[in-house]
């Protein structure tokens, strides 16, 4: 059998890629998540990121995010911002409720599970992660699963973070752009993009 490990690996080297899923609470989407669909974007190997807002993070249990249906409509205008301020991306942006008709705790293993026979690529579903997750990764919910059906490109912010999982992990240097969704929370909003600001106000959220 072949073995996995992470390896740097130059981002020339590997086939172009026709879909990229990249998933998370959004609570609320800031201009840090719009840089990285133009980061993707950087990238010239996938057609369309399919963008997928959590019903429940495993790893949030305990917080009360947001609604769904709010979070959802927040980065569909996240979307239309990003079209406006990167015109010359032209990688296609698609917006998925999958997990918001799943309802519960939203496993990555039942998404890619579900949708693995339309979307894998070369036998593996492609999912955009950040470096803070890679330490988490042996955690998820049947890892044994994910670790053979996924192949991770991961956004580089703190190399130090690297750690070795027998899984195929392609790092990639990225522009760093500081946001917080907390902060936003919290009543900082210029971290915010235009439509997704007037969304928050015309709906009273994160009231502080």
């Amino acid at each position: 059998m072949e073995d996995f490990y992470p390896r740097w690996t130059m981002m020339q080297s590997i086939e172009k890629s026709r879909v990229a899923f990249l998933g998370g609470t959004f609570d609320p989407i800031h201009l840090g998540h719009i840089h990285l669909f133009h980061q993707v974007a950087k990238l010239r190997r996938f057609e369309k990121l399919i963008v997928m807002p959590a019903y429940l993070s495993n790893f949030k249990r305990g917080s009360s995010p947001a609604s769904f249906l709010d979070r959802f409509n927040m980065v569909n205008e996240a979307v239309k911002d990003y079209r406006d301020l990167y015109k010359e991306d032209e990688i296609e942006l698609e917006v998925s409720d999958y997990e918001g008709h799943l309802k519960g705790i939203s496993y990555t293993y039942n998404t890619v599970t579900s949708l693995f026979d339309e979307y894998a690529d070369d036998g593996k579903i492609n999912l955009i992660v950040g470096d803070d997750i890679i330490p988490s990764l042996n955690r998820w919910y049947r890892w044994d699963y994910l670790k053979t059906h996924v192949r991770f490109f991961c956004f580089l912010r703190n190399r130090e973070k690297r750690e070795m999982l027998d899984a195929e992990i392609h790092y990639i240097d990225s522009e760093i752009y500081i946001a917080s969704s907390t902060d936003i929370r919290n009543g900082k909003r210029e971290e915010l993009s235009r439509s997704v600001l007037k969304y928050i106000e015309d709906h009273g959220l994160y009231k502080t």
